[in-house]
């Protein structure tokens, strides 16, 4: 029996809620909410399913959920409104900000290589505790302390979850808030978004509990990948050394996302919710991030709220770093500031000026200024490998299909 969806969608986008109940009734997804503003306007706000895997509690309109790395867009704007102020310079070294910083040949990291991920320090090397990325001062500490893993600038490696923490830092050292208020103080309340950096305890009874992650066999996971590349023997070879790479313990990919070691539904425990995690742990809804989008994607503004200036935004979304990524398999992807751009790896849409931030498991948040949209997907499946974001990307692409229409 279909799961119906709940909540508002303009007629015209109706297929965008047969595809979401489609999803939960196949039951690929548990539960999810699907977001798409155009023009500033909200023409798709529904959920659907369940906001636990037991099925017990259904998706609500407040229903709050982690979207993990989609988190990143947001945290990185933060950083963007002290460079639009000229409180930060893009081309500084960190550690004018952040004295501590300056040590273990990191003298050379600018603010860019920290936003577009090129700045070496995608995890760290000395084994963490469990549950250390909820300690803000060991996780900084430990960052003064590491040595960059490749020549700062030279190459594009993912900082899966140190981003958070550098880029939180920096805004920490110059504002003197941190990242989980000034978002919420400068961001979140000016706009009425439902999306915090540090969820509060009061919040708790209504947000989503998350599946397990997968543990998956991974030489077969890397098995399927390689189908979908081209057969073209450089490329092809290229990325499976990438790949066999990372099944070795020293390897970059196990440094960003394996230390410490995360298993199981870490991400539902009291401590990782409430803690300030600005790469990984955001909790919020489909229309707080498909509106924070859309006010970007409409020059920045809505009303007499500015989050940034359309030439901070012309700045921030065109390309600062391409791959290969040395953190994930040696793939193209590529980075404006603080923003995730358009590619095939992770589609937006068919716009090529679509820029956002995917997330673990499959969440998906976008702007695209060319035709002002804003769009978001939020999720409690953890899903991974090739159908990661199966359902955000139909939903994307139907959304699209129907405004070209």
């Amino acid at each position: 029996m279909t799961q119906i969806a709940s909540g508002y969608c303009d007629p015209k986008f109706n297929t965008l809620k047969e595809i979401l109940e489609e999803s939960v009734a196949s039951n690929f997804e548990i539960g999810g909410s699907v977001a798409l503003e155009v023009e500033g306007e909200m023409v798709v706000n529904l959920w659907n399913g369940w906001s636990s895997p037991e099925k017990d509690q259904v998706w609500k309109e407040n229903t709050l959920v982690n979207v993990f790395s989609t988190t990143k867009g947001l945290a990185g704007t933060c950083l963007l409104k002290l460079i639009e102020k000229k409180l930060v310079d893009l081309e500084a070294p960190v550690s004018k900000y952040w004295p501590e910083f300056n040590q273990f040949s990191k003298e050379g990291i600018t603010i860019e290589h920290i936003l577009c991920h090129r700045a070496g320090l995608c995890g760290i090397s000395t084994t963490l505790p469990k549950g250390a990325f909820q300690d803000w001062k060991l996780i900084t500490k430990k960052l003064e302390m590491q040595e960059p893993l490749w020549e700062p600038g030279a190459h594009q490696g993912y900082h899966a979850l140190t981003y958070g923490h550098l880029v939180g830092e920096i805004l920490r050292r110059v504002d003197g808030r941190t990242i989980g208020k000034f978002f919420q103080e400068e961001i979140a309340n000016p706009l009425e978004l439902d999306f915090f950096i540090g969820l509060p305890e009061s919040e708790f009874k209504r947000t989503a509990d998350m599946s397990a992650m997968p543990t998956s066999n991974r030489f077969k996971w890397i098995g399927k990948l390689l189908k979908y590349f081209p057969t073209n023997l450089p490329f092809y070879s290229e990325t499976f050394r990438f790949m066999v790479e990372s099944l070795k313990p020293e390897s970059l990919i196990k440094i960003a996302l394996g230390n410490p070691e995360m298993e199981g539904r870490f991400m539902n425990t009291s401590s990782w919710r409430t803690a300030e995690i600005p790469a990984a742990n955001g909790h919020g809804t489909a229309k707080s991030l498909a509106k924070f989008y859309g006010v970007l994607a409409n020059n920045g503004k809505r009303e007499d709220v500015t989050i940034l200036e359309p030439s901070t935004l012309d700045l921030a979304t065109s390309p600062h770093s391409t791959g290969p990524d040395k953190v994930l398999f040696g793939l193209d992807i590529h980075f404006g500031l603080g923003f995730m751009l358009r590619t095939d790896i992770l589609p937006m849409g068919p716009s090529s000026s679509a820029f956002g931030h995917g997330g673990a498991g499959g969440s998906l948040a976008f702007g695209d200024r060319e035709n002002k949209v804003g769009f978001a997907y939020v999720l409690n499946r953890m899903h991974s490998g090739l159908t990661t974001w199966k359902t955000a990307s139909a939903l994307a692409d139907e959304a699209y299909k129907i405004l070209d229409q």
